[in-house]
């Protein structure tokens, strides 16, 4: 909870970690699922991406990548349908 609280803290994070290797080393099923856990964790950094983009047209910018923050875009409005 602390560590929630003051997540820049690296003292708080040292010691959950010391608490973590400790309680994995006495317990193997804690182990395994903290190890577990630590892969799902790795895979969300290991910067793969898949980019798709369906449903027709589109009309203004497009991006593909991984880890955006902070864009805006100011695009021309959609063009008018024709009649058919």
């Amino acid at each position: 909870m602390a560590l929630r609280e003051a997540p820049g803290e690296p003292a708080l994070a040292q010691a959950l970690s010391g608490v973590l290797v400790a309680r994995a080393a006495v317990d193997p099923e804690f182990s395994a699922a903290l190890d577990a856990w630590r892969r799902q964790c790795q895979a969300l950094f290991e910067g793969s991406v898949t980019n798709t983009i369906s449903g027709g047209t589109q009309y203004g910018p497009v991006v593909q990548g991984r880890d955006f923050s902070g864009i805006t875009f100011n695009s021309p409005p959609e063009p008018p349908r024709r009649e058919s």
